[in-house]
């Protein structure tokens, strides 16, 4: 399986940027011999003189839709190793126009103005000087804007479930519209300036006949069938799309870290704590009773060991464990819950020093977190607390970081103040 640097949670590692600098050149260099790096060209779609645009986006569109179905059916790659974007209706609606009315009137879009750049366009330059100017302004006025930022977010939405169809019958007829519009762009540009030279050649025809066998072989592969309805989710208890909006709408997918401390303190046995980083990571620093499980063995873990008990997924930050719930949520486990800020937030919330805190904190809540300290880096149990055990009786690790600890001896040993 093909791991991604989003997979890995390692966008900004050097060799994340070196990768996206490769993909850049080449983006550019496809950009440039499709012929994008003019904005004539660009704009002639607007005057039905110049199909190109449309037919290159629409190309991107069915290769990655049936590209990736393909991929996500071999199992070549895994649902979680995508960023699936959002459904911010507000946002993407207005840029949208604005980005549109932008283009008409320059001839270029971002990417396309770098190729132009490149190409020594002089109106590539200025229309990137105004593309930085607004981003600039876009910070300054954030704070008025931000309702509309944030109005209509919808989470993960895809419209092949409001269409009531399958994702693969949704790639057949995005294939099928990619088909007619590469056809009529032609016969287009063929009534306006006589072009069309691909109207009813073989290539063209080929062309066809390869994307819409693509499209059926999906069908065939995933089944035509129609997305199961919310009943019919219900009925095999799977939980939809509403429940899980539900859910976090009320805050029911998170534990706050408070909360957790002092449940593992008090030794509560109705919990398991799961760590879904790599057991590199686990073994030098985790929390005191989690167990490690990757993120492929998470549901059949849950599912043979775990299915009574309240599951709580944590990693260094929030994405990994709020994907894995939501994928959990989905499959019926409603007992699976993330970490609310991850490890560093249980860090930086329950573990700090009450010395180095920035507000000063109550005394029964200073002694609470000095409960906390002992237990979870501590070199001694409290005589006071059990220790959290796993479903078959043997004791759970503890939090362990040599450095660490040597630190919070330290804290300890100075004056409080």
């Amino acid at each position: 399986m093909i791991s991604t640097f989003f997979g890995l949670d390692a966008l900004a590692s050097p060799a994340a940027f070196g990768a996206a600098f490769l993909v850049g050149l080449m983006f550019g260099f496809s950009l440039e011999q499709a012929g994008f790096g003019s904005s004539r060209r660009l704009a002639g779609i607007f005057y039905f003189r110049d199909m190109t645009v449309l037919k290159v986006m629409f190309t991107a569109l069915v290769v990655a839709a049936i590209g990736l179905l393909y991929c996500l059916h071999t199992d070549l790659v895994a649902e979680d190793q995508l960023y699936l974007m959002p459904t911010v209706w507000g946002p993407q609606i207005v840029g949208g126009l604005i980005f549109g009315v932008g283009f008409v009137m320059s001839g270029w879009c971002p990417g396309t103005a770098a190729a132009g750049l490149a190409s020594g366009r002089l109106d590539a330059l200025l229309f990137l000087v105004g593309a930085i100017g607004g981003s600039i302004l876009f910070n300054e006025v954030f704070g008025w804007v931000a309702p509309l930022y944030h109005w209509g977010d919808a989470g993960v939405h895809f419209i092949w479930q409001d269409l009531g169809m399958s994702r693969e019958l949704f790639a057949f007829a995005l294939a099928t519209a990619a088909v007619a519009c590469f056809w009529g762009c032609e016969w287009i540009e063929r009534r306006t300036v006589g072009g069309g030279k691909f109207l009813r050649s073989a290539f063209l025809k080929s062309l066809t006949v390869a994307i819409l066998s693509l499209a059926v072989g999906l069908i065939i592969i995933g089944g035509p069938g129609k997305a199961e309805t919310s009943s019919q989710l219900a009925t095999r208890g799977v939980a939809t799309e509403t429940d899980l909006l539900a859910a976090v709408e009320m805050g029911e997918d998170h534990v706050e870290p408070e909360e957790l401390a002092r449940r593992l303190l008090s030794g509560d046995q109705s919990l398991v704590l799961v760590d879904i980083r790599t057991p590199a990571e686990f073994a030098r620093f985790h929390i005191r009773g989690a167990v490690n499980v990757s993120l492929t063995d998470l549901e059949s873990f849950v599912a043979q060991e775990l299915a009574a008990r309240q599951v709580i997924l944590y990693s260094n930050g929030m994405t990994h464990p709020a994907q894995a719930r939501d994928a959990l949520f989905r499959a019926g486990y409603g007992n699976v819950y993330l970490l609310t800020d991850g490890l560093e937030g249980f860090m930086e919330r329950c573990m700090r020093p009450v010395s180095l805190r920035s507000i000063p904190v109550h005394e029964s809540q200073a002694s609470e977190i000095r409960a906390w300290r002992a237990y979870f880096l501590g070199s001694s149990e409290p005589e006071d607390v059990a220790v959290p055990t796993a479903a078959g009786g043997t004791p759970l690790p503890r939090l362990v970081e040599t450095g660490l600890a040597e630190r919070a001896h330290r804290a300890r040993r100075r004056p409080h103040y």
